[in-house]
């Protein structure tokens, strides 16, 4: 084979991946991504709203669900965004004579502005306010009657940085602060503030499709499992 031939037939193999590279190396924020969440919430078991006041006695193990987010880049280093995510979770409730399994579901959502710092072509810093819900809903336990329902929402804030390990690894480092990340174990309040840590990677294996995990630690602990589209 010529040289000529040789150097026509490496531009052939090079060239798809050269655009995946270049789509996985952007750090812009627009996009859009669902998946499988899991999760656990803590203190459940000690909320005057799930245990009527020390009527019942409870237990609770973790569920799964999805999730969807999202967000949009403006102004260069300025970004809207969103979040949404509905996981089950499993019950176990005794009134001291009756035992019976149940569930309930952990649904939260936030929205909010951020802005970017780039610090280098392959980091970049950001910080995020933002408007967050929890709930507690839709408590299924057969043979008792437990109107435990909860909804509550407040400010959040976020802080982290995002960094292209490679052209198609990113890993996402964070900080934040919520006001309703944590179940009130006392008084007439559900949920109180937390502050939780995370760590996401994401998997460019096409020029702008990732495949994406990450886990977050809190009083409500979730990790999770998805796909996330670039633009």
């Amino acid at each position: 084979m010529s040289t000529r031939h040789k150097m026509l037939a490496l531009a052939v193999v090079v060239a798809p991946g050269a655009p995946m590279a270049a789509g996985a190396q952007d750090l812009s924020f627009t996009h859009l991504e669902g998946g499988y969440i899991a999760g656990f919430v803590n203190d459940v078991e000690e909320s005057g709203t799930f245990t009527d006041n020390g009527t019942f006695e409870l237990e609770t193990d973790s569920g799964g669900g999805g999730f969807i987010g999202g967000a949009w880049q403006f102004r260069e280093n300025m970004h809207l965004f969103g979040e949404y995510s509905s996981a089950g979770q499993d019950l176990e409730i005794s009134d001291g004579i009756d035992t019976d399994d149940g569930e309930f579901d952990v649904v939260r959502w936030r929205i909010g502005v951020g802005y970017a710092y780039p610090f280098s072509s392959t980091a970049s810093f950001y910080g995020r306010l933002s408007f967050d819900n929890a709930e507690l809903k839709d408590v299924r336990v057969a043979g008792f009657d437990l109107d435990a329902d909860a909804d509550d929402d407040g400010i959040g804030g976020e802080v982290g940085m995002i960094w292209a390990a490679t052209q198609a690894l990113h890993l996402q480092g964070h900080v934040r602060y919520t006001s309703v990340g944590e179940v009130v174990t006392e008084g007439s309040d559900t949920f109180d503030s937390d502050t939780l840590v995370g760590l996401k990677g994401r998997w460019y294996f096409r020029p702008n499709i990732a495949f994406i995990t990450g886990y977050e630690f809190g009083k409500i602990t979730t990790w999770n499992l998805g796909v996330r589209f670039a633009f």
